[in-house]
């Protein structure tokens, strides 16, 4: 058996593998494959975007503090997606259109079977209330599991502390 082989066998992700995650779910997001974009996420996955509770400070505690977005599990992002799919979230009724731009992936921990990675964003987003950009990181733990590799976890920190006009999962 090659080292590769080796690796894989014990449920080494490569970087490679978690990028190629990451790219597709974000066209997934601007293209609203919402099923397709679904399916990267865990049952148990946790959506997060905290706010900052200073000028240099995330909030710590998604359960206790003000969050941008939190979801404890693929339920609320299918919740979510329902809401979106049937207009009857009026945030987003037009949908707005995005891009997202996401580089910089670099993995940040290794445990068997999953792989913690930080990526930088851009997302422009175009609707409604005109033209915006924003952008943060991402932190990502993903699983290897017997339907390939999942999202198990999205920490989303958006760098701007003023928010003009509505954000939602595809805003980020």
């Amino acid at each position: 058996m090659t080292n590769t082989n080796q690796a894989a066998a014990a449920g080494d992700i490569s970087r490679e593998a978690a990028a190629e995650l990451i790219y597709r779910e974000a066209m997934l997001l601007d293209q609203h494959q919402w099923e397709e974009w679904l399916s990267l996420y865990s049952a148990d996955a946790v959506f997060w975007m905290p706010s900052w509770g200073s000028e240099s400070e995330l909030i710590t505690d998604p359960e206790l503090e003000l969050n941008l977005i939190y979801f404890k599990n693929r339920d609320g992002l299918e919740d979510r997606v329902f809401r979106i799919e049937s207009g009857d979230s009026f945030a987003t009724v037009p949908m707005d259109r995005t891009a997202h731009v996401v580089g910089s992936v670099l993995v940040t921990g290794r445990e068997p079977g999953q792989i913690s990675v930080r990526a930088s964003w851009i997302v422009h987003c175009y609707g409604l209330h005109g033209s915006q950009t924003r952008g943060g990181w991402y932190e990502y733990l993903l699983r290897q599991t017997p339907e390939g590799l999942r999202i198990a976890r999205k920490k989303i920190v958006m760098i701007d502390d003023r928010l003009v006009g509505p954000v939602d999962i595809y805003h980020v």
